[in-house]
């Protein structure tokens, strides 16, 4: 196996499911609050994918209201990549140990 096989897979932790759900991003930059609404891709255990007009930098310290995910917590940015549109896809992961679970 070559090392392009190997950065190909996915090393996550968790499968994640995909969704389309609106999501409310709270963060502050430069001594400022700032706020976007962005959509959430998909989502695991232990954190989700956001489709975002900008990036974010890594280690970002969000915060994140998702109601039809029945979700409000923070979080912190662990990658941005540029989507083919002019979206931004940005990874988080959860703060404090949450570990969401789907509601039955």
């Amino acid at each position: 196996m070559n090392s392009y096989d190997v950065r190909s897979q996915d090393l996550r932790r968790n499968a994640r499911q995909p969704c389309d759900y609106p999501v409310s991003v709270m963060w502050r930059e430069a001594g400022q609050d700032r706020f976007v609404q962005a959509k959430v891709l998909d989502i695991c255990e232990w954190g989700l994918r956001l489709q975002m007009p900008l990036a974010l930098a890594h280690q970002t310290s969000l915060t994140l209201a998702a109601p039809r995910l029945r979700l409000t917590e923070r979080a912190s940015v662990r990658h941005s990549t540029r989507l083919r549109n002019t979206n931004y896809a940005v990874g988080v992961e959860f703060a404090s140990g949450l570990r969401w679970k789907q509601k039955d």
